[in-house]
């Protein structure tokens, strides 16, 4: 029985409990994609089932994979038909029989989008970043999971900043693998060091075994994007149709909140000074 990768893409959007095996709850966006795979006769027990990296409630993916073992090819439009608008699957491939979307992936790639203001110090909070590259100890940027403990030692091997408009950075940080919130809590622990007298020097201090400070707060979920995973001999053959759908359902996500920001705007210009 072949084996296939799919690639799915994801909004932000806290009405989801995220991406883990949380099978039981029906509002986890893992469950209700195997409830599409199931009702497009393509699975059979979810065991079947596993995908490449986790995602905490109210985070967003570009490039989530999952891989299952069928006796029929996936046909995309029909499982999206299944899938709330937010949830697409974008494309498909057959992979070897051991494949696995979480080990024999080389790099992941997550962007966080960071709205600053006046009183963020970018110099320190590009310091700070920097910093963050290379192998280090990132027990402290992390929530431990005392029944699942993992290695905290992690290389992270690119940390860089996009300037997306005047108010806007895109932080982009890459590494084989990441601790549970590790990602949010370096962009709290950066946002602290850019709006605080906290200095750039904590960021090492953060690294050390002896370290006895509080550790950093979670960034929220919602700017934070699963971006990219890395394989090695693994193309997917997109469904046009479907990201074409899902580039209309983000087109009228925009418009929305361009709606809403223009009236908070309002709001805020009309109040008496």
């Amino acid at each position: 029985m072949p084996q296939y990768a799919l690639k799915i893409g994801y909004i932000p959007d806290v009405n989801y409990s995220g991406f883990n095996h949380q099978l039981h709850d029906t509002t986890n966006i893992f469950t209700l994609v195997c409830k599409a795979l199931t009702q497009s006769r393509l699975l059979q027990s979810k065991d079947n089932v596993t995908f490449a990296s986790r995602t905490d409630r109210g985070v967003g993916a570009l490039y989530q994979v999952i891989s299952l073992d069928s006796g029929h090819s996936p046909i995309i439009p029909e499982i999206n038909s299944y899938l709330p608008t937010g949830i697409r699957v974008l494309g498909q491939t057959i992979v070897a029989d051991d494949f696995h979307p979480r080990k024999n992936a080389f790099l992941r790639t997550y962007s966080y989008f960071l709205v600053i203001s006046d009183k963020f110090d970018l110099e320190k909070l590009e310091t700070s970043f920097n910093l963050i590259q290379g192998t280090h100890n990132f027990q402290n940027f992390a929530k431990t999971d005392s029944k699942k403990p993992k290695n905290p030692i992690k290389t992270v091997v690119e940390t860089s900043i996009l300037k997306q408009s005047e108010n806007i950075l895109q932080l982009r940080i890459s590494s084989q693998s990441f601790l549970w919130q590790q990602v949010r809590r370096i962009i709290g622990h950066l946002i602290e060091v850019a709006t605080t007298d906290l200095p750039v020097s904590t960021t090492e201090s953060l690294f050390e075994d002896q370290y006895s400070g509080p550790k950093p707060p979670c960034a929220p979920p919602e700017g934070l994007i699963l971006e990219n995973i890395g394989y090695n001999d693994i193309s997917f053959n997109h469904d046009l149709k479907s990201i074409k759908n899902f580039q209309n359902f983000l087109t009228e996500n925009a418009n929305f909140y361009q709606g809403q920001l223009t009236v908070t705007n309002f709001f805020l210009e009309s109040l008496p000074q």
